[in-house]
């Protein structure tokens, strides 16, 4: 598949964006590029970085964390964003930004479906609130059912946290919550 998608990049003209970004200096005139590119090979060239530069880990954040320090947050507070246009300004952020760079979807904004395809796009933070079904913040000790073999009630910060969890691992990526966070 790799060279499937090679070629998909090469016919989507991001050849050179591709050198820019090995050599280190992507410019503006590659930024426009990238802004008029197809979205899906703008997306498959936004995770290749991304596989290569950070790999398969997606730090997951379920309270407001103080320091975003270098990560680049999408989308931004007053941001009106379309999903696709909220999918490509990911990976421009992916592909333009440094190496490296933490690139944070927060799915309280934008939605936790469009966040997890947003791992797709060079995305490798998930940030946002907890909350139950009608937007509220979860009470502390707060149960939810859960529907199985044995139904039961579980505490809902967990069962919150799994679907959370099982979100990022059907993108084929490895969640890690991170434990550090601020509230």
């Amino acid at each position: 598949m790799s060279a499937l998608v090679d070629q998909a990049i090469d016919a989507a003209g991001l050849a050179g964006v591709v050198a820019a970004r090995h050599a280190g200096r992507v410019g503006e005139s590659d930024v426009a590029r990238l802004q008029e590119a197809d979205l899906l090979a703008l997306g498959a060239l936004a995770d290749r970085v991304r596989s290569d530069e950070v790999g398969d880990e997606v730090r997951i954040y379920t309270a407001r964390h103080a320091d975003d320090g270098d990560a680049v947050v999408l989308p931004g507070e007053a941001a009106t964003l379309t999903g696709l246009e909220l999918l490509r300004e990911v990976a421009i952020a992916r592909i333009a930004g440094p190496r490296g760079v933490r690139v944070r979807v927060d799915w309280t904004r934008c939605g936790l479906e469009l966040a997890q395809v947003a791992l797709g796009f060079g995305a490798n933070e998930l940030a946002g609130r907890i909350a139950n079904k009608r937007g509220l913040p979860m009470a502390e000790g707060e149960k939810l059912g859960v529907v199985g073999k044995k139904s039961r009630l579980e505490a809902a910060e967990m069962v919150k946290r799994k679907e959370l969890e099982g979100f990022v691992r059907r993108a084929g990526r490895t969640p890690r919550f991170d434990e550090e966070e601020a509230t």
